[in-house]
Parts: structure tokens; C-alpha cells; sequence
């Protein structure tokens, strides 16, 4: 089973963390954080520990689904840089083209 890296990053910033600042909570660097977080790599079961202890949630909470359907991962320059800036996703309405008349 793999971590679900959004999950822990949605986790964070819902209890109002900076991602340098709950890496130091947790015990870990801010560069490993951020490619927990962006899918880039699986922590080992010591950190994992160590960031679910930080986010007061069960395990359970931030693992992927085995179905595969897991979430896209932004990469890039500016990945993760978006939730923490307070970037909400348009909705599915205002994400459709308008067509022309």
C-alpha cells in the first residue's frame, strides 16, 4: 500500500502548517516532505510514523487507494506551491469552456 502524498498535504494545511514548519514538527527535512507530498517518492515507515504522529491521524488516513486512481501530481517549478498559497481549483462549472453562440 503507498502513501497518498495530497492527503497529507491537505491534513497540513488544514491544520495550518507552512511546509517547513511541519516538516520540523514532524522530525523531517522540508525537501523530503515536499516529494512525500508530491508523489515523488514513499517515506519509510519510521518517517510515515513520525508525519502521521505530527498530523494526529491514524495511518489509514494518508495511504492511496489500491485501485490506482489515485490523484494527478503537479510537477514542475511551482508544485505544491498553490494549496499553500490558498490556490482553490475552479468548479467543474467554472472549468468548462463557454461555447459560442
Amino acid at each position: 500500500m503507498k502513501t497518498n502524498g495530497l492527503l497529507i498535504r491537505r491534513r497540513r494545511i488544514e491544520l495550518g502548517h507552512g511546509m517547513n514548519r511541519f516538516a520540523a514538527l514532524a522530525g523531517i527535512s522540508g525537501a523530503a516532505l515536499s516529494r512525500i507530498e508530491n508523489g515523488q517518492r514513499q517515506p519509510r515507515p519510521e518517517t510515515l510514523k513520525k508525519i502521521t504522529d505530527a498530523l494526529g491521524c491514524p495511518l489509514r488516513e494518508v495511504m492511496a487507494e489500491e485501485s490506482g486512481g489515485g490523484p494527478v501530481y503537479q510537477t514542475g517549478s511551482t508544485a505544491g506551491n498553490d494549496e499553500e498559497a490558498g490556490y482553490q481549483p475552479a468548479s467543474p462549472v467554472e472549468q468548462s469552456v463557454p461555447t459560442a453562440k
